[in-house]
This record gives structure tokens, C-alpha cells and sequence, in this order.
């Protein structure tokens, strides 16, 4: 395998719950992948806690790394939901490429999310003073 697009949704959602996919395959894309998938199945605050689950229990497991951060999983799927919410797409990939933002410059969008650099850290905890999306298109 050579990349997760040849992977169902639900085929990547199972292993990275079971932490069998290989971790060269654990990208950018896909963790906003995952944050689609679970969005799409259970609403937004359902996703937030089952992305949080999923990809701790990953960087342990598969990864053998102490780097997760939950603040910056939770903006995953926060932003993602936000760019759901102003799009007519269909599936991830039309979504993308709508928003190229989410692929490329995702940094970006964090920063602009929370207000501060948060990826300078790996915070456990929820940042203080949450502020709403401050994105324009």
C-alpha cells in the first residue's frame, strides 16, 4: 500500500483504530481525513472526542511517541467542520480541492483558529480564552 487513498473510509478508520496503519502513512491528510470521516459519521462534538481517542491511542501504540496534542487534534476537526459547513462537497477530496487552504496551509488556519502558535507546544489542555473562527475566503 502506498498511499491511504486507495483505503475505504472505513478500512482507514479501522486501522488507525486498531493502530496497524503503517505510520508513513499517517500524514496531514491524513488526520484531516479522519477528522471527515468522523464528522460525517457521528456530528461534530461526538467526532472531536473519538478523534481525540483515535489518535492518542496511535502515537502510542503505532507512532511510540509522547507528541499528541490534544488542542491541536481538537482544532483538526473544528476547522475541518467549519470548511464542511461552507462547502457543497460531496466527499474529502472535492473539499480539498475547494479549499486548498486545509491541505497546504494549515498552520496558518490553526493560528488564526486559537489566536497563538499552538503547534509550538504539545498542550494536554484546552487553551484558556477560546475564540471563534476568524477565517475569510
Amino acid at each position: 500500500m502506498t498511499t491511504t487513498n486507495q483505503l475505504s473510509d472505513k478500512e482507514l478508520l479501522e486501522q488507525l483504530e486498531n493502530c496497524s496503519l503503517s505510520p508513513e502513512l499517517f500524514t496531514h491528510e491524513t488526520m484531516l481525513r479522519l477528522a471527515w470521516i468522523l464528522i460525517q459519521k457521528h456530528g461534530l462534538e461526538v467526532a472531536i472526542v473519538k478523534n481525540n481517542t483515535i489518535k492518542e491511542k496511535y502515537f502510542k501504540t503505532a507512532l511510540k511517541c509522547d507528541k499528541f496534542n490534544k488542542t491541536l487534534t481538537k482544532a483538526y476537526a473544528e476547522i475541518l467542520y467549519y470548511f464542511m459547513t461552507k462547502s457543497k462537497a460531496t466527499n474529502f477530496e472535492k473539499l480539498l480541492r475547494e479549499f486548498p487552504r486545509l491541505k497546504y496551509d494549515f498552520q496558518k488556519l490553526v493560528k488564526t483558529h486559537y489566536g497563538y502558535n499552538i503547534l509550538k507546544e504539545h498542550r494536554q489542555e484546552e487553551p484558556k480564552d477560546f475564540r471563534p473562527l476568524l477565517f475569510s475566503f
